[in-house]
């Protein structure tokens, strides 16, 4: 056992909450380490798709320049179903340009790039410190951390300690905060291969059996995610690469000559989709934030930003409990709880929505599936509600109302002015600094 290090906050996890909260607690001066066992940047597939709250922490965090020069900006979603025979069912749009807000578009950029930006910006503080490869064993008593590098163990005091180092969390097993999980049938495959000209909006194509995303990347690339049941990948790898291709080219016929340039399947990377939640968050001086704490559903996108969301509210808090010198009044941070629980709560669900409607195979499901998709889409009350939600800039719940609007009944379009009463402002995002106590 090496010596003790001191640190004011210790991060298990160098992914990009991790670090997105380490760069926010740099920059307010709070001394703050980070352990990641992993080495260089992975190669693991991650979220890629950035939504407009995300981006405007991006902003706010002042390291937009070197953000936007890495992405592909997406206004539109498109979403299209067809038949067996690729005859088009279904072709809506859903639209960010709508949102009342000056970040009204998502964005795609490289998982690892993301990471490099943050890492690069984080590492210009000398109140920031990485260890990796490291790993963190147990938490010992209130405020010290046995983590393991180089073979060797060591200590480390902290008086914050957080979480963020994925769904098999060590630091939420370590205060037993209960986790419930639930599993799908399907899964998903995944990988990133050159982009037809033609592909510049995001698309999500469903049949009868199966479903693709496909997201355009910088650099004439294409993130896609083919969605499978539980029996496919085995044979699919039987039959051989050609089955593959044939699955993404019978409902975008485009892709032929594209996807067909992948030609290995340590390429493609299977994923298998879980949902899971925690009871709380925060146990005495440990939070535990992004995947940690809460998986969703990959299908709307909202994971990653869920999480780097979840550390830019938790380090404005930090900083804030710095500011007031109340940095050990742990009692605080359930204000973290606060402010996260039901927004990831909600998202998780329309997540999980998403999800269902695509779950069950056969053309009766898929005709529903048009018909929900259709109301949800050409209703511009349901489209702006549901483009808010999922942006990360407000939280406006679906209720009776709603499905009234959806068959035609009341109103069917949202002002400007009522959704801005719907959408976050800094007294929702940062309460803390605008109380004086909790």
């Amino acid at each position: 056992m090496s010596k003790k290090t001191k640190t004011e906050v210790f991060i298990a996890g160098g992914g990009v909450a991790g670090l997105t909260l380490a760069l926010k607690l740099a920059k307010h001066q709070i001394d703050v380490t980070v352990v990641e066992k992993q080495k260089g940047m992975g190669n693991v597939y991650k979220g890629e798709l950035l939504q407009p709250k995300t981006l405007s922490i991006f902003e706010e965090l002042e390291i937009s320049t070197q953000i936007n020069k890495e992405i592909n900006p997406l206004q539109k979603i498109v979403t299209k179903e067809v038949d067996e025979k690729n005859r088009q069912l279904l072709e809506v749009v859903m639209d960010y340009s709508r949102l009342p807000i000056e970040n009204n578009t998502a964005a795609m950029i490289p998982h690892n790039t993301l990471k490099e930006i943050l890492l690069n910006e984080a590492s210009r503080y000398q109140h920031f410190h990485l260890l990796q490869p490291a790993a963190f064993l147990r938490k010992e008593g209130t405020n010290e951390v046995v983590i393991k590098r180089e073979g060797l163990e060591s200590v480390i005091e902290a008086n914050i300690i957080i979480g963020a180092e994925g769904r098999g969390s060590k630091v939420r097993k370590s205060v037993d905060i209960p986790l419930k999980q639930s599993t799908y049938t399907h899964q998903f495959l995944t990988v990133t291969f050159p982009s037809p000209p033609s592909l510049v909006d995001g698309e999500m194509i469903g049949n009868h059996e199966r479903f693709l995303g496909l997201f355009p990347l910088p650099d004439g690339e294409v993130r896609s995610v083919l969605l499978i049941r539980g029996d496919e990948y085995k044979q699919m790898k039987k039959q051989g690469l050609e089955a593959f291709y044939e699955a993404y080219i019978q409902l975008k016929p485009e892709l032929e000559g594209y996807v067909n340039q992948i030609k290995s399947w340590k390429d493609i990377q299977l994923m298998v989709p879980i949902r899971h939640t925690v009871t709380h968050y925060t146990e005495g001086n440990v939070v535990i934030i992004g995947d940690a704490a809460h998986s969703v559903h990959p299908m709307a996108g909202e994971g990653m930003n869920l999480a780097i969301q979840d550390a830019y509210v938790l380090g404005d808090l930090i900083s804030w409990m710095y500011e007031v010198r109340r940095p050990s009044d742990y009692e605080l941070l359930k204000w973290f709880e606060d402010v996260r629980g039901e927004r990831v709560e909600y998202l998780s669900w329309l997540s999980h929505q998403s999800a269902l409607i695509y779950n069950l195979r056969g053309h009766i499901p898929q005709k529903l599936r048009v018909l929900a998709i259709k109301r949800l889409a050409l209703n511009k009350r349901l489209h702006d509600k549901q483009m808010m939600n999922i942006a990360g800039i407000g939280l406006w719940k679906f209720g009776l109302t709603d499905g009234l609007s959806a068959f035609g009944f009341g109103k069917r379009e949202l002002s400007e002015k009522v959704l801005n009463k719907h959408m976050f402002n800094k007294k929702d995002d940062f309460p803390w600094r605008y109380k004086k106590k909790r």
